[in-house]
């Protein structure tokens, strides 16, 4: 009785093979998310077709759609496991709502060491300032309402109930209103970093790096913060 030649099915292209290992197929994922995160904070999401982020990590299309069944799916990705761990980064030390008793925060040390963490986390990581004014401040950003329902609720109710607790014992400026605190903290922090093209041409700019600006940042803060 004649044997069967042994035939290999071929797979489809951009397909892991069906014994690739679990570490494989996650650096692939990884991959696909990272030059994802990049081209939507160069080109925005609507100006990143798939195609462009396959090239971008040296695959087919193919191999998008099989980890990212579709745009909605890729973007729950970029907003849970990319953006959510740098604020992760951000946040770790920011205190819960302070129990009876307890002795308040420094409000005016808070602030300002979270916006120096800001700076260095976002200088250490070039896509995320884009990202954000791009996708996450712009009217149109396909990002803005995951971030704002998953991460930004949170976190801002949190810091503007320890600013508004500050300010009702006379800890914090009166001229300040608690809920634009964290809106305008960000925007001494994320816009520079995002406009750095425009300004570094700036007469005595050239040699402004991070610590510099953290310094610029939090003296600005440290005096609008204080109360009078």
């Amino acid at each position: 009785m004649a044997t069967k030649p042994n035939v290999t099915r071929a797979r489809r292209p951009g397909r892991p093979s069906a014994n690739a290992g679990e570490a494989d197929s996650a650096g692939q994922r990884d991959l696909l998310l990272d030059a994802a995160t990049l081209l939507f904070s160069r080109h925005g999401v609507a100006g990143t077709p798939i195609k462009a982020i396959a090239a971008e990590a040296g695959v087919t299309p193919a191999l998008v759609h099989y980890y990212f069944r579709d745009r909605d799916q890729l973007l729950d990705a970029v907003v849970d496991e990319r953006v959510q761990p740098l604020v992760d980064r951000v946040f770790p030390s920011m205190p819960p709502t302070v129990a009876p008793g307890e002795p308040a925060p420094d409000v005016v040390a808070m602030m300002t060491g979270l916006a120096g963490q800001l700076i260095r986390v976002a200088a250490a990581t070039p896509w995320f300032p884009g990202l954000w004014i791009r996708e996450i401040v712009g009217a149109d950003g396909l990002l803005r309402e995951r971030v704002v329902q998953r991460i930004a609720l949170r976190r801002g109710a949190l810091v503007t109930g320890v600013l508004a607790a500050a300010r009702a014992r006379g800890e914090l400026n009166p001229g300040l209103e608690p809920a634009l605190v964290m809106v305008s903290l960000i925007g001494l922090t994320l816009l520079p970093l995002a406009t750095t093209h425009i300004w570094r041409s700036l007469p005595g700019a050239e040699t402004i790096d991070t610590d510099t600006l953290v310094r610029h940042v939090g003296a600005l803060l440290a005096r609008g913060l204080a109360p009078a």
